[in-house]
């Protein structure tokens, strides 16, 4: 469905693609949540920009996949075991959409990402630096269904806020099963795209994607992302952890601050 947007939006489109797929990838999110408010900004409505930014999140996700599966830092039976829990938890909040206080979830959900990068920068300074890509059995059943639970949990939050659900997921892989943060960043770019696919779906059914803005977005988040990938590998994991730590921090803290306000 073609929307007729301005020109000028299409021209900027990968652009801002880019971006969204550079710090995606560093990050293991989508980057929707770059992509829409600045989307929103330039003047597309949310209606429009929603689609497209989720089509887009495919781009962040296969962009660099290649290579991170060749270093072997994608954990797939671990990323389709913990996405069965969150494509659930989506579609429960689907259902009971409307009768939990939206305000509490974001609240909760701010004070959720706060906590994750304080415990970090915990994880960081303890010297442990997890573990890489591990047989199921070897992770241990009890974190599995701990982590399978809070995956359902991160699935619910993302059909009720909008959100792609890999500030949350990259905590779990990382605080619950115990990856390292670069297998556990590099598994979440392959669980974002799941969850993507899904929500892409529904939209081209109900003809709400316009599909130029969405190819514009889509070739910048996979050339973001491939770039991204290329540079996450050779960063220390503390960097990284620095990097998320801060993003999770900054950003639940601006969840809650928007409640308040």
């Amino acid at each position: 469905m073609l929307l007729r947007l301005e020109i000028y939006y299409y021209i900027v489109a990968p652009f801002i693609g880019i971006l969204a797929g550079f710090i995606g990838t560093l990050l293991g999110i989508g980057g929707g949540s770059i992509m829409v408010p600045f989307l929103v900004l330039l003047g597309v409505s949310a209606k429009e920009a929603i689609p497209a930014s989720l089509f887009a999140i495919l781009g962040t996700s296969l962009g660099g996949l290649r290579r991170l599966f060749k270093e072997k830092l994608v954990d797939y039976k671990l990323a389709f075991l913990l996405e069965s829990a969150s494509v659930t938890g989506a579609i429960l909040g689907v259902i009971i959409f409307g009768k939990v206080s939206n305000d509490f979830l974001v609240i909760l959900l701010g004070a959720v990402l706060i906590a994750s990068g304080g415990l970090f920068i915990i994880k960081e300074r303890s010297g442990r630096s997890g573990r890489g890509i591990s047989s199921l059995r070897e992770y241990g059943y009890l974190k599995l269904f701990i982590a399978w639970i809070a995956s359902l949990a991160a699935g619910f939050l993302s059909a009720t806020l909008g959100i792609g659900g890999g500030v949350v997921k990259v905590p779990i892989l990382v605080l619950i099963v115990g990856l390292t943060i670069h297998t556990a960043v590099s598994t979440s770019k392959l669980m974002v795209g799941i969850t993507a696919l899904a929500g892409v779906l529904g939209h081209i059914v109900a003809g709400r994607v316009d599909y130029i803005l969405a190819l514009a977005l889509l070739a910048g988040t996979y050339l973001g992302a491939s770039l991204s990938a290329k540079i996450l590998i050779r960063l220390r994991p503390k960097i990284i952890m620095i990097i998320a730590s801060s993003y999770y921090v900054v950003t639940g803290l601006s969840l809650i601050i928007k409640v308040i306000h």
